[in-house]
């Protein structure tokens, strides 16, 4: 091989270094050649000596890919060094697989950690917005009936039709409860005392009926809708001209209790106070029941229980479980960091060694 072939060959193999890069070494390799020639040995004598140009140049490579990360220490630039010294030889090679492999397990770990981490921080949050904030909230305002906010006008409200005109309400104003039937319905309200006050329309006109005189001046009809002073109440009974079925009722401290609701072949139940409080939904033969111990799941021919930890509520071992996510997701991201950091050190050890070989037998090719 002449002299011209060779650096040929060689200005094609350092593809993919900067040009001045290229330019600076093939002019090195041109003046050792006349170097050469001038202390008397003719060109096939040093090809010979600097050996295949191929291997010369991924040697070179590597070399100048170490001093660039040398100069900018940037896992993009450390990443070219050990892709340079894989391209080395076959041995090399072999011995980054086991590396990348690694890298991927350890990839992996970040992205399960964060997980974790990520998950039990929502159900912390998730689990302290309910204790802080009481979303859902089942407390009274000392009238009972409390379920949620109504509109922008700040009424609290206790139950709303899904109907398109929005008829059909039962609501908490200043204390009061609110009552506007459709056409058919019919309200059956119980008083502490257990007499009964009947609310109904029809014909566009409102009427109220009550056992005791008493209980019939606890109603007032005013603008097309029903007053009803909300404290006195504990049970609330809406019978829908459709068929549907909607009972409420507080206990003695007015906080509601139980709510039961029927439409469409949907059956909800929900008990909101007390030590077995629980919500059960079946539509049809699918059913979901939440309690203080468990939430189970059925639907056909599947089956899904979740069980609260032993001695504690589901509430409380949700908190439980996203404090457990959290110390294991932060734990772990911890050892991710201490693998990444020692991965690092174990590298950059490899590299200088190699490079050093790399090197040293440059220096070799060169005196010969």
């Amino acid at each position: 091989m002449t002299r011209k072939e060779f650096l040929r060959q060689l200005e094609q193999a350092l593809s993919g270094l900067k040009p001045e890069a290229v330019r600076e070494i093939l002019a090195d390799y041109d003046e050792y050649f006349s170097d050469a020639q001038a202390d008397g040995r003719d060109e096939a004598e040093v090809v010979e000596a600097l050996g295949s140009p191929q291997k010369l140049a991924r040697e070179l490579k590597a070399q100048t890919h170490y001093r660039q990360w040398q100069e900018h220490r940037s896992f993009a630039n450390l990443t070219r060094v050990v892709a340079s010294i894989a391209g080395l030889g076959v041995l090399n090679f072999i011995l980054a697989i086991p590396l990348l492999v690694y890298l991927l397990f350890l990839t992996v770990g970040y992205i399960a950690s964060v997980g974790f981490l990520l998950s039990g921080l929502a159900v912390v949050l998730a689990w302290g917005s309910h204790s802080l904030f009481g979303w859902p909230q089942f407390t009274s305002d000392g009238s009972g009936w409390y379920i949620g906010r109504y509109g922008d006008s700040g009424a609290e409200m206790a139950w709303r039709s899904e109907r398109d005109d929005h008829s059909g309400q039962v609501w908490i104003d200043k204390g009061l409860l609110m009552l506007e039937p459709d056409d058919g319905d019919r309200f059956e309200l119980k008083t502490s005392q257990g007499a009964l006050l009947l609310v109904s329309k029809s014909g566009g006109k409102l009427a109220v009926d009550a056992s005791q005189p008493a209980v019939r001046e606890l109603a007032r009809i005013d603008d097309g809708q029903v007053r009803i002073d909300g404290g006195a109440i504990r049970e609330l009974k809406l019978r829908e001209d459709s068929g549907d079925v909607f009972t409420a009722r507080v206990d003695d401290g007015k906080r509601l209790e139980t709510l039961d609701v029927s439409a469409g072949g949907t059956v909800l139940k929900l008990v909101a106070s007390g030590p077995n409080g629980s919500i059960s939904l079946k539509d049809g033969d699918s059913t979901l029941e939440i309690s203080e111990r468990s939430i189970e799941l059925k639907d056909g021919m599947d089956h899904i229980q979740i069980d609260a930890l032993p001695g504690l509520s589901v509430g409380m071992s949700a908190l439980v479980v996203g404090l457990m996510l959290l110390l294991g997701g932060s734990l772990g991201l911890v050892f991710c960091v201490w693998l990444t950091r020692l991965t690092w050190r174990a590298l950059v050890a490899y590299v200088k060694y190699q490079i050093e070989l790399v090197s040293g037998k440059g220096g070799e090719n060169a005196a010969a």
